[in-house]
C-alpha cells in the first residue's frame, strides 16, 4: 500500500469517528440528563375532607389561571362576589409553599395575587 492510501484510510476513519460523535453526542447526553434530572413538582394533596376541587383535575392543572382572571373580572369590574375565591381554594389547599409556589417555580412563573390575597407561607403563620 502506497503511504497516501494509508493515511486516507486514516483520515476517512477519524472523520467518521467524529462524526458519529457529533451525532451520538446529544441523544447520550439526553439519556443521561434524564437519569439526573430532578423530579417532577410534588403538589400537595387537598384536604380529605374536599373530594372535588370547583373544576375536575385536567381543567384545574391547565386552566386554573383561566378561571382565576374570569372570577376577577366579576369582582372587579362587574362587582359580583362569586362562590369561587382565592379564600376557597385555601380551604382546600392549605400550603401555599407546596401547592401554588412549588409549581410556579417549576415553570419560572412569578404570580402577584398574593400582594392583595392573604395566603401565608409556612413559616408566616
Amino acid at each position: 500500500m502506497k503511504l497516501n492510501q494509508v493515511l486516507g484510510n486514516r483520515t476517512i476513519a477519524i472523520v467518521v469517528a467524529v462524526s458519529a460523535l457529533i451525532i451520538l453526542f446529544p441523544l447520550g447526553y439526553s439519556v443521561v440528563g434524564v437519569a439526573f434530572s430532578p423530579p417532577r413538582p410534588f403538589l400537595e394533596k387537598p384536604d380529605e375532607k374536599h373530594e372535588n376541587c370547583v373544576r375536575d383535575t385536567s381543567y384545574m392543572r391547565f386552566h386554573h389561571m383561566d378561571l382565576l382572571k374570569e372570577l376577577r373580572e366579576e369582582a372587579v369590574r362587574e362587582g359580583k362576589g362569586g362562590e369561587i375565591s382565592v379564600n376557597s381554594c385555601r380551604e382546600c389547599h392549605t400550603s401555599r409553599k407546596q401547592f401554588c409556589n412549588q409549581c410556579h417555580n417549576a415553570v419560572n412563573l412569578y404570580v402577584d395575587c398574593f400582594g392583595c390575597h392573604y395566603y401565608p407561607l409556612e413559616d408566616e403563620r
